[in-house]
């Protein structure tokens, strides 16, 4: 297989968008990108991210590729999950406290934790345009609200209360795992008994 036919092939596998660091992982020169973009069959779309005419702009899928360590939390998570209906003005994303971003991210909410507690609850979910993105789960979702109510907006805190109960993938044993790992036990189960009373 030549350099155009894997280039090609990483297009399909991608959605149409190719990295930088797609193409070193694959072993093909990064000038394919240049080449590419001149006969105007890619477009930069950031530092070293191209999207072919055929891909679809996925943000939340970009902004992943670009800073693979963020993982999608609080309001984008649960816009994610379908937990809610009000599409976030602000993307909202977690990474360790000591995660430095090169450059100013724009309509960006971002929260820093401890690696302890970090990769607590992460799962694998698609996007509207049907590319795999990393986020919390809705227990982990649930106990960052618990913990940190007054950071959120309470008409989405309240929502999410309310939708929880009928959530069909919920798991209240998964919930009291990350609360308890979060040090928050106590706070999420009064909640709960309200939630379920």
């Amino acid at each position: 297989m030549n350099y155009a036919e894997k280039v090609h092939k990483l297009l399909n596998e991608n959605g149409g968008i190719l990295t930088a660091s797609l193409m070193r992982e694959n072993n093909i020169p990064t000038v394919y990108l240049t080449r590419l973009t001149r006969e105007g069959k890619l477009k930069r779309v950031a530092r070293g991210v191209y999207i072919s005419r055929e891909g679809i702009y996925d943000e939340l899928f970009m902004l992943q590729t670009r800073f693979p360590k963020i993982i999608f939390s609080y309001e984008t998570a649960l816009y994610l999950l379908n937990l809610t209906d009000k599409i976030p003005g602000n993307i909202h994303l977690t990474v360790n406290h000591k995660y430095k971003f090169n450059q100013n991210l724009e309509n960006a909410r971002i929260y820093y934790v401890n690696k302890e507690i970090l990769n607590l609850g992460v799962i694998e979910k698609r996007t509207n345009a049907g590319n795999i993105v990393r986020l919390y789960s809705a227990e982990r979702t649930l106990c960052d609200f618990i913990k940190n109510k007054s950071e959120v907006d309470p008409e989405v805190y309240i929502n999410f209360l309310k939708a929880y109960p009928s959530y069909s993938d919920k798991d209240i044993n998964e919930l009291f795992n990350i609360a308890q790992k979060m040090d928050i036990v106590q706070q999420v189960q009064e909640i709960m008994e309200l939630v379920y009373e």
